[in-house]
């Protein structure tokens, strides 16, 4: 039975000089006197989790600032009618922006969150040890997190390790370099976490394990060893824990049977936070529902009996379905990862090519929310991790580097691999990951370590400058990373350029 986080948001200070707006304070929590206990300090972790949830969630008419992870991958058509996301895709998009906005404000938000546990829990007394290092590795695990998509987002930015005291000192802070921020604050965090979580693997509660832990840090690894650091050491160290993460048989690939596809048990609610989904991003409805599944319903047709909107936000691009190899069930496979027609009631729907990857059945009859989690770290991801950095670590692909790349491949309805050399074990492995890893923000992280694209016309992987996206836009040499938002710079004049 699927548990749920409850968010709770601390509120730590309200004053005002109107006398109209002074009241009887009667109960009131501040930094002085929250903090003191073991249940004040897991409410205050659960609250960090909080500010993961916004670039996930539909605003407005079709408003999803994750899209702009993904506009820039060249997977995708555009199809929302919210201006916002017509930027990235043309590549229009400026400072003022509020999906970049709205990563960087909830990241600090989080961030902050963080500090304040991180800097309050050595003062606090727990009936267990253990409990009271695995809340720390929760709090460092999140701040790990946030600072991983700043740095790979924007590129440097303020580094702050300590809860602010005064925002108009102390809150105003330079940039710091990517590499800084990687070793002293993402690394040294996950390490932590890692070893002290007491969780190895999902509760059921979208709170983060050991395991989520250590693929992180592997991810990391891989992209410290890419562009813009290159570390030469970075690689091995992410072969060595997602090696760690294979071997504890802690995790394993959905796979099909007499009742359900795989596909659908990657969508299917009943499974969250099991077998292939390593963290989540939890969603309970009505208490706490998820906008993200009603985005991707195709918006030519209604067929949810609810009749409520079905909003579209982007297709996928026939170029990127047409990478797809014929025998591929994740391509131009009706209810794989992508759907053209749904029969319901006894009726079928045709439409373009969408996105099923994330569609919740229960929807039809709860639409516009849906209880469907969101994968944040999933098992695919962690095994084709392992196999780029064995190959590139070792100069050619080992049997466990085979198998993580076959066992992906196998389910996908493809043919087993072998005898490849250095070069091309690297391109397949980055072509499964472009397949696999779609509209889960995550290709938009390889293209920044790797500065490669994959060119659906030419199958080919491309520099990424240079390179034409499906709205015809050209890929220029600073487009990336984004702007530090415009309003912040204004705040905060340490952040020009």
């Amino acid at each position: 039975m699927k548990k749920y986080i409850i968010i709770l948001f601390v509120i730590f200070g309200f004053s005002s000089c109107e006398e109209f707006l002074e009241e009887d304070v009667r109960s009131f929590q501040t930094k002085e006197n929250f903090y003191k206990t073991e249940a004040d300090l897991n409410s205050a972790v659960n609250a960090i989790y909080a500010f993961l949830y916004s670039p996930y969630n539909k605003s407005g008419y079709d408003d999803m600032p994750m899209a702009m992870l993904e506009m820039i991958t060249g997977q995708w058509n555009n199809v929302s009618q919210w201006p916002e996301t017509g930027f990235y895709y043309d590549l229009t998009n400026s400072s003022g922006s509020s999906y970049t906005l709205n990563f960087w404000e909830n990241c600090y938000k989080g961030i902050e969150s963080a500090n304040l546990v991180i800097n309050s829990i050595p003062n606090v007394d727990f009936l267990n040890e253990k409990d009271k290092n695995s809340v720390l590795g929760e709090a460092r695990f999140l701040r790990a997190y946030y600072y991983y998509y700043l740095v790979n987002i924007f590129g440097d930015v303020p580094l702050k390790l300590t809860p602010t005291t005064a925002p108009g000192s102390d809150g105003l802070l330079p940039k710091t370099s990517i590499r800084e921020i990687y070793e002293t604050a993402i690394v040294p965090d996950l390490l932590f976490a890692k070893g002290n979580i007491k969780y190895a693997t999902p509760e059921g509660n979208g709170r983060v394990s050991a395991g989520a832990a250590q693929t992180l840090l592997a991810k990391v690894y891989l992209s410290m060893a890419g562009h813009p650091i290159n570390d030469g050491t970075a690689m091995a160290l992410a072969k060595e824990e997602a090696l760690a993460v294979i071997n504890s048989n802690s995790f394993s690939l959905f796979q099909s049977d007499a009742n359900l596809t795989w596909f659908d048990k990657l969508n299917n609610s009943a499974y969250d936070n099991t077998e292939e989904h390593i963290w989540d991003l939890n969603y309970n409805y009505p208490d706490f529902p998820s906008s993200l599944n009603t985005y991707f319903l195709p918006k030519e047709v209604v067929f949810t009996n609810t009749g409520f909107l079905q909003f579209g936000g982007f297709y996928p691009d026939s170029d990127y379905l047409d990478s797809f190899d014929p025998a591929d069930l994740r391509g131009r496979n009706n209810m794989g990862f992508f759907y053209n027609s749904f029969t319901t009631n006894g009726q079928t729907y045709n439409f373009p090519w969408a996105v099923y990857k994330f569609f919740d059945k229960e929807i039809l009859d709860t639409n516009p929310g849906s209880g469907k989690n969101f994968p944040m770290l999933r098992y695919a991801d962690l095994l084709l991790t392992y196999a780029e950095a064995q190959n590139e670590t070792d100069g050619s692909p080992n049997s466990t580097a085979y198998q993580a790349v076959n066992d992906i491949r196998v389910r996908a309805g493809l043919s087993t691999i072998s005898g490849l050399s250095q070069e091309e074990f690297r391109e397949e492995v980055w072509k499964q990951r472009y397949w696999e890893l779609g509209a889960e923000n995550k290709t938009y992280f390889d293209i920044v370590r790797t500065q490669q694209i994959f060119d659906a016309k030419q199958n080919d992987f491309v520099p990424i400058v240079g390179f034409e996206l499906p709205s015809g836009a050209i890929v220029k040499a600073d487009y990336l990373p984004f702007p530090i938002p415009l309003r912040e710079v204004q705040i905060n004049p340490l952040l020009a350029d």
